[in-house]
């Protein structure tokens, strides 16, 4: 069976599928990182800022200290921390007035700059005032660039995750589809007479598997319910044929004068339209899916009594064919059906009955063995090999 595979409809859907649960799950990761990206770094610039404000404010009381005052006093440890800082600095006396500003003044007016006012002490005495004013978001040039770093190098990752799950979608749902597309092609063959289809083993991944095997199981069975309906509808063609043969022969010898009609006769083929129809009904029963096999009424009944009526049906058929139906029937008592009796031996004397030439003989033997009851047909047919 060739299958030509292709993404079809439910690949497409499956990958679909597939990609957009990676997509959500990609989504909430890269949003998740980025807030724990965002936290780490605001939490470093704080501890930088904080440790840039120790640094100023010492290096203020320092320079106070080591001059005695602030006239003359060195303020380049300030300016140089305050670059590093990237930070705005405007040191100032208890009474306002300023003695240094550097960091440029405008990042002190800026309303989203970090601002904190800090007083510089020397042995408990208020010397000073030193105000800081830091980038907005708290973040230098430096932190600024690497949270851009981050942030970029997220989202090209992101990018790569996404095209990866898109392949990796395309190529799951092909691989779930596959399956399931090979069932269907084999159900479309199934219903145009194809009974030879099979998935075969290792259609596919775990339930996938299953269904390929039980899908093969049904096949099997499908094709020995045909099977077994061809057979039945041969032996219902044979079940029928020979008390349709002895009624077409027994009528036709009526009709032409060979058999006088008589109440014999007459009863003769009465007993075989009953017969015919008791066929019938068992072949109803069979053809029921409530059956479960023919049911038997088992009674002590003469087998030879049961082949002389069965040989007495099928006379006028062997005397049209010019055959001699001979009978040694002893009295035989046996359990067993009656009706099924006659159709055994209705069936043995109809078929030995078309083989013999003309001139010939069948011959019915029955009697008693053993206890049981032995029933022998015989003709001088060709016979059959070993």
């Amino acid at each position: 069976m060739a299958v030509t595979m292709r993404l079809g409809p439910l690949g497409r859907r499956l990958a679909v599928a597939f990609f957009a649960v990676t997509l959500v799950a990609l989504a909430a990761y890269a949003a998740l990182m980025l807030l724990a990206e965002r936290h780490d770094v605001s939490s470093l610039a704080t501890t930088q800022r904080n440790e840039a404000t120790g640094a100023i404010v010492s290096a203020a009381e320092s320079a106070y200290q080591a001059n005695g005052g602030w006239s003359g006093a060195d303020l380049q440890p300030i300016v140089a921390l305050t670059s590093l800082s990237s930070a705005a600095t405007e040191l100032s006396t208890p009474d306002g007035t300023v003695l240094l500003r550097t960091g440029g003044a405008a990042l002190l007016r800026t309303g989203g700059a970090v601002q904190t006012t800090l007083p510089v002490t020397v042995s408990g005495e208020l010397v000073g005032r030193l105000r800081l004013a830091f980038p907005p978001g708290g973040l230098t040039g430096p932190e600024q660039r690497l949270r851009t770093h981050l942030a970029q190098a997220a989202g090209l990752a992101a990018l790569v995750a996404v095209l990866v799950a898109l392949a990796a979608s395309l190529g799951l749902g092909q691989v779930l589809a596959r399956p399931l597309q090979r069932l269907a092609v084999a159900a479309r063959a199934i219903g145009s007479g194809d009974r030879k289809v099979r998935i075969g083993p290792r259609v596919g991944p775990g339930e996938l598997a299953e269904l390929g095997e039980a899908f093969d199981a049904m096949v099997v069975a499908l094709d020995r319910a045909e099977r077994a309906r061809q057979a039945l509808v041969a032996e219902v063609a044979h079940e029928l044929r020979t008390p349709v043969a002895v009624l077409q022969a027994e009528t036709e010898a009526l009709v032409d004068g060979v058999r006088p009609v008589t109440p014999d006769a007459l009863e003769s083929l009465h007993e075989e339209a009953v017969r015919l129809g008791q066929r019938i009904e068992d072949l109803q029963t069979l053809a029921s899916t409530d059956a479960t096999g023919l049911s038997l009424d088992r009674t002590l009944v003469d087998l030879g009594e049961v082949a002389g009526r069965a040989a007495d049906s099928l006379g006028t058929r062997f005397g049209a064919a010019e055959v001699r139906l001979e009978r040694r029937l002893a009295p035989t008592p046996v359990w067993a059906d009656a009706r099924r009796i006659h159709q055994v031996v209705t069936n043995l004397l109809a078929n030995s009955g078309k083989f013999p030439p003309a001139g010939g003989s069948v011959r019915v033997d029955v009697h008693p063995v053993d206890g049981h009851g032995q029933l022998v047909v015989v003709d001088d047919g060709p016979g059959i090999s070993p």
